[in-house]
């Protein structure tokens, strides 16, 4: 199995450096990420997502502690409103609809 990784940033991850990385290496110009709150929250704030899509499924799990979408890890970055315009919605088959937003950055957190 080959496994091919990244090494980018002295002290922390360097998104924005790594994903030149990718770019270099893979010859990509699209990155699907599919990570924690964490990852996705990183790639927001560092300005590397440009769409988000979210398929929202009818269902409901019972959980009592669940993750958000995005998590800011205050010993890494800084929380922020980041605002994202609705580009599209879709209904699907099995009755979960698939939203896509794009990406304004900063908003101001005291607007709608």
């Amino acid at each position: 199995m080959r496994v091919s990784y990244i090494i980018s940033g002295e002290e922390q991850l360097d998104i924005a450096e790594a994903v030149c990385k990718i770019d270099e290496i893979f010859h990509t110009k699209e990155i699907i990420f599919r990570g924690g709150g964490t990852l996705n929250w990183s790639m927001l704030h560092d300005d590397q997502c440009d769409e988000v899509n979210i398929i929202m499924m009818p269902v409901a799990d019972r959980e009592k502690y669940t993750h958000s979408l995005f998590e800011a890890d205050e010993n890494y970055s800084t929380p922020l409103s980041i605002g994202f315009p609705l580009t599209s919605v879709e209904p699907l088959q099995d009755g979960s609809v698939w939203m896509c937003y794009g990406v304004n950055g900063p908003v101001d957190a005291a607007t709608p």
